[in-house]
């Protein structure tokens, strides 16, 4: 291919698509290749509205324990960092210059918390709600079953952000239902939903199998993430793939539940390879020299963090200040 449509640089669209496709399959660290990525992506992080950058842990199925509370007030504090909780039941830290970006990861590491990939076109949050281990009402352990799926699946870079939710009954406090795909207990196993989001266009998510075991779900789950990474447009939440599937819902079973396409085991041995493959993306640039000098404002003066950054008060906090 390179022989025949030559070897030129790209452009700004085509360069974060291909690294996208690429990362979902062999799942190289992707600042390796930091020109053709996006800025989150080059970074590591989401770039804020004045030019500094978030910082958020994964804190899988939004179970956090009150050490690793104390670290991120701690980090907080020490580089005046605005703290809020999300949507996803983690914690979000606002307001770092990309210089700091390594030595504030570095503390988390050695705190045992790890990257959170809120940057990535990758697995976001397993949203749970306490189930069976706490609420009157829940039937399964739904909180173990969420930082089970999030580690599976973490750090594995698809199409579009991928969100999560399992929850322990029918109340649905997890918000499942809503997700690209979603759990929720029931008396005789787990219902798994598939291909709901909110945003600008909410769209309810389908059930995909019912009353079935966590084995199976697993199944199932592996298969449909893999198809979903290896058939849909970049950019394509989950939602939109199944509005644009000739046979929606009912194609997509076959082939997820009844292998229709005799893909199943090829699904499945892909996603095993990315799982297999996982690396905390933070670890390695925090481990490497190297990574570590590309996290810079000038890059003629490394030490120097930009000066046109302002915050201003706000509750006991800080805010960026407005231009």
């Amino acid at each position: 291919a390179l022989d025949l449509l030559g070897r030129g640089d790209g452009c700004e669209v085509c360069k974060p698509a291909i690294a996208s496709i690429l990362s979902g399959v062999w799942n190289d660290l992707i600042v390796k290749q930091d020109t053709i990525q996006d800025t989150n992506d080059r970074f590591l992080a989401n770039i804020q509205k004045n030019g500094t950058y978030s910082v958020m842990p994964r804190m899988a199925g939004g179970e956090v324990s009150p050490d690793a509370l104390i670290t991120i007030g701690q980090i907080a504090k020490k580089y005046g960092l605005y703290t809020k909780i999300t949507g996803g039941q983690r914690i979000d830290m606002f307001g770092a210059h990309v210089n700091d970006l390594p030595d504030i990861w570095e503390e988390l590491m050695n705190a045992g918390m790890e990257s959170g990939h809120a940057y990535g076109k990758s697995l976001r949050t397993i949203k749970s709600c306490v189930g069976s281990t706490w609420c009157r009402y829940g039937l399964h352990d739904s909180v173990s079953f969420a930082i089970e799926l999030e580690n599976r699946y973490k750090g594995i870079r698809s199409p579009h952000k991928l969100k999560s939710g399992v929850s322990g009954c029918v109340r649905e406090c997890a918000e499942a239902q809503a997700k690209d795909f979603g759990i929720i207990a029931t008396e005789k196993g787990w219902n798994l939903y598939v291909c709901g989001n909110g945003g600008s266009k909410p769209q309810h998510a389908q059930l995909l199998a019912s009353d079935i075991d966590k084995e199976t779900c697993i199944k199932y789950l592996d298969r449909f993430l893999m198809f979903y990474i290896k058939t849909a447009d970049p950019l394509t939440r989950t939602a939109t793939w199944l509005n644009k599937m000739d046979g929606g819902m009912a194609y997509l079973k076959n082939v997820v539940i009844n292998d229709s396409l005799g893909i199943a085991d090829q699904l499945e041995a892909e996603l095993q390879h990315l799982r297999e493959t996982y690396h905390c993306e933070w670890a390695e640039v925090v481990n490497d020299p190297q990574l570590r000098k590309k996290f810079v404002h000038f890059v003629n003066a490394p030490e120097v963090k930009d000066p046109t950054v302002a915050f201003e008060p706000l509750r006991d906090q800080v805010r960026a200040k407005e231009w």
